[in-house]
């Protein structure tokens, strides 16, 4: 389907062009009409729907990889996020995470897929701490092929397609099924995966008689007009592939009602019907009814009426309308809901890029220039930021015929429930038959709005995850004597390692704290002591984690066929990768030939990865091997090292008369961070009777503390009063994606390039005159290549091109 541009957007409250002269307006109060939009409008600014979406640098990857992506979000609550990406296994796992920073809407990173992950099915998933307070199906998810060179060949399962594991549902349009008049159905056939499986049969009434063919047109999807009679009941009886017979009742009719119906075939306007069956007694009444019409959850319309015939039939402007999905919704005098209906409307917002080569062909590692244009039908600049990302296709594992795009995240995907398979097939044209498609997955797919109950109601969703402008560490304190929240208490976290620092703050009403506004790279681990606000130290930590836990997955990557090809339609198609593709890595000055050189170095212990600087310790104490319960690592260790004496009130310790050094995985304690420490957070403690074993220019013993390598912290029964530990999770440095420079570079000095993803650029900006230009060298495979370039305009349009080039020889 073509998207009509409209770049200069007009105003969202139209007036409706009215086609029935007698039509009346109604006598509902207009103060409850107010009431009702003020509602809607304010729900939907307390509550965004915040959406995200993620441009990858390419399809699909091999392991030991490095998969590139920008996202885009909408709708955020704030304008400063964090953003989680994860690779999610079949079994869902997450087997990779990444931790980026939005701002303004724009984030960008990289995911290292390890050398170690097996070929198979995996999904890339991006959302927010915010989005975590809704159902899991608006995060944005993408499924991922990756291929090992361990593996031979990808080869997908193969099921067996069962009956009971097909879901068959109709939607009678509007959502009422009223007898004596045409209802047009609509109908949605899955599997267990939610993917669409075609089908063909009859829909037979009690008698067994065949009143109207059925037939799937696409994926699973499709529509019939049936009217049914009073006191009758109906069954739709189907096959899919060649012999699965599945029957299915269809709702019961009602014997009045009011059926709501659209038509958004026409490139110009969008039809409305509204249908009411009533009693001959009610026929000289004029029931009264409203409509309103929605965008991304704001009113745009809304229009109040008056029903004097059967049928009453109207038009809206598509050009007087919002891009995009609308939902209508028709109220009765009551205002009470009765139907609803959701149309596309073509007339969207979007610039397509111009993106041009200075060639249509190229040699192998000759230089490539590209050009990206962005501009107004009216032939204006526009400024946009983009990303653009070329790549090898002989090196794409599975061929996607119509996958989804910016385009048809923000309009489609995003906005319905459900799965929505090859998105792109719903925009590739304006013909009817793509039309009429795409208007079936308008009936079947639920809008991703709260319901008006809700709104109505005033039921507000629970919000258990706040927006998270930087890094925080939330929890609370409880007393260790009343087991309640301590309030005005005072916490102080004191980070460790590299990024020394001593942070306070008081708790609230509920005995919670929160420190906010961290900004720092990888994982930092801090301290946490807690006091009453009489400065008493009988209090407990509890450290809130549940934002750095991943949420549960209900929407796993798949890796199957059925058996009978028949029987389903399979997206994509599975191609075993070449040698090229999986052996010939991008290893352009990976080996760097140094001469002899002589290394002198102390020993490393690798059974459990602590580098050390001296050879031996002369005691070493196994925290890990101890069952004792959890206190302040100086009073734990205390009589438990041979020759070592600990003064409490200085919290020294002294061996043979000196005072012993504090060393914490390798570096000199000088701030004395140790000492407040609990132990669950060291595996071992080794005493050196002398610095000059150490290479330390100290004539007197030192303690060197290890804490735990990698992990989780695991909470014990008994918990250390006052004191804490605690992992925070960094943001994910993001690298700058490497291209050559062959011209700087003796060919002979350089090994085979065989980079699968040639030039990945997260901000490239078109400039006052609307273009853009990019440049890298080609790397040493020929065939096709792609170049695929997304993003959003200063003004929020959204923006897409593809092109590509040749590589002959």
């Amino acid at each position: 389907m073509r998207i009509y541009k409209k770049l200069s957007l007009p105003a969202f409250f139209s007036a409706l062009v009215l086609l029935i002269p007698g039509f009346m307006t109604s006598s509902i109060p207009e103060k409850e009409i107010q009431s009702l939009i003020a509602k809607t409008n304010l729900f939907n600014l307390r509550f965004p729907q915040e959406r995200v979406y993620l441009h990858l640098d390419r399809p699909s990857y091999f392991a030991n990889d490095d998969l590139w992506f920008k996202a885009y979000v909408k709708g955020s609550p704030v304008n400063e996020c964090n953003l989680y990406v994860e690779i999610i296994n079949t079994s869902g796992q997450v087997v990779s995470k990444n931790l980026a920073w939005i701002e303004d809407g724009l984030a960008y990173g990289d995911i290292h897929l390890p050398d170690s992950l097996p070929g198979g099915m995996y999904q890339v998933r991006a959302y927010t701490n915010w989005m975590r307070n809704f159902d899991e199906v608006w995060f944005f998810r993408k499924n991922l092929l990756i291929w090992n060179g361990r593996d031979k060949k990808l080869v997908p399962e193969t099921t067996e397609l069962r009956v009971r594991d097909i879901d068959l549902q109709f939607f009678p349009e509007g959502g009422t099924f009223v007898t004596g008049i045409p209802n047009k159905v609509a109908f949605k056939a899955v599997d267990k995966q939610g993917k669409g499986i075609d089908l063909r049969g009859a829909v037979i009434d009690e008698s067994g008689n065949r009143v109207v063919e059925i037939k799937s047109h696409h994926q699973g999807t499709g529509c019939f007009t049936i009217v049914p009679v009073k006191g009758k009941k109906y069954t739709a009886e189907v096959i899919f592939g060649d012999d699965l017979v599945k029957k299915t009742d269809l709702p019961k009719p009602g014997d009045e009602g009011v059926i709501l119906t659209a038509n958004a075939l026409d490139p110009a306007r969008i039809e409305i019907q509204v249908i009411r069956k009533f009693p001959d007694s009610d026929k000289e009444l004029a029931p009264e009814y409203l409509l309103v019409a929605q965008s991304g959850g704001e009113v745009c319309h809304h229009e109040q009426f008056a029903i004097q015939q059967e049928t009453t039939s109207f038009e809206l402007k598509k050009n007087k309308l919002p891009g995009g999905i609308i939902k209508f919704t028709l109220f009765d005098s009551r205002l009470i809901p009765v139907c609803e209906r959701l149309v596309f409307n073509n007339h969207v917002n979007v610039v397509h890029l111009v993106i041009k080569t200075d060639k249509t062909e190229y040699k192998r590692r000759e230089p490539i220039k590209i050009g990206v244009a962005a501009f107004t039908d009216q032939g204006m600049p526009c400024l946009t930021n983009l990303s653009m990302s070329v790549f090898n296709t002989p090196a794409i594992l599975n061929k996607e015929e119509h996958p989804g795009n910016i385009f048809t995240h923000f309009l489609l995907n995003s906005e319905l429930k459900g799965i929505i398979e090859d998105p792109a097939y719903y925009f590739k044209d304006d013909s009817i038959t793509t039309l009429v498609a795409l208007d079936h997955v308008m009936m079947t797919h639920g809008y991703r709005e709260f319901e008006w109950k809700e709104i109505l109601g005033d039921s507000f969703p629970e919000i258990d995850y706040q927006p998270e402008p930087s890094l925080e560490l939330r929890g609370r304190v409880i007393s260790a004597n009343t087991h309640r929240p301590v309030v005005n208490g005072e916490v102080t976290m004191i980070t460790l390692k590299s990024l020394l620092g001593v942070y306070k703050e008081k708790t609230d009403s509920l005995g919670k704290f929160v420190f906010s506004d961290l900004f720092f790279y990888d994982t930092v681990y801090v301290s946490l002591e807690a006091k009453t606000r009489n400065g008493k130290q009988s209090a407990y930590i509890e450290i809130d984690s549940s934002s750095t836990i991943s949420p549960k997955s209900g929407y796993l990557p798949q890796f199957s066929v059925y058996r009978k090809e028949a029987s389903r339609t399979i997206p994509g198609t599975i191609v075993e990768p070449t040698r090229n593709a999986g052996w010939k890595k991008w290893s352009v000055n990976d080996t760097v030939l140094i001469g002899e050189v002589n290394v002198t170095a102390r020993k490393t212990y690798k059974d459990d990865g602590h580098p050390r600087i001296y050879l031996e310790a002369d005691f070493v104490l196994d925290l890990a091997k101890s069952n004792d319960a959890p206190a302040n690592i100086f009073d734990y260790i205390e009589g438990k090292i041979p020759g070592v004496i600990y003064e409490e009130k200085t919290k020294t310790f002294y061996a043979r008369g000196n005072k012993l050094k504090i060393y914490m995985d390798g570096m000199e304690d000088r701030m004395g961070i140790v000492a407040s420490l609990p132990s669950q957070w060291f595996d071992k403690v080794e005493y050196v009777r002398s610095g000059i074993f150490a290479g330390v220019n100290y004539a007197g013993g030192i303690l060197f503390f290890y804490a735990n390598r990698g992990g989780r912290f695991i909470s014990t029964p008994k918990k250390s009063e006052h004191m804490e530990g605690a992992r925070i999770i960094g943001y994910s440095v993001s690298r700058k994606f490497y291209t050559p420079s062959y011209e700087e570079t003796p060919l002979a000095e350089i090994k085979e390039d065989h980079r699968n993803t040639l030039y990945w650029n997260p901000i490239l900006k078109t400039d006052s005159s609307g273009v853009a230009t990019a440049a890298f060298y080609q790397s040493d495979d020929i065939g096709d290549m792609k170049i695929v370039v997304e993003g959003v305009t200063s003004e929020g349009h959204l923006c897409r091109g593809i092109s590509g080039y040749r590589v002959k020889y």
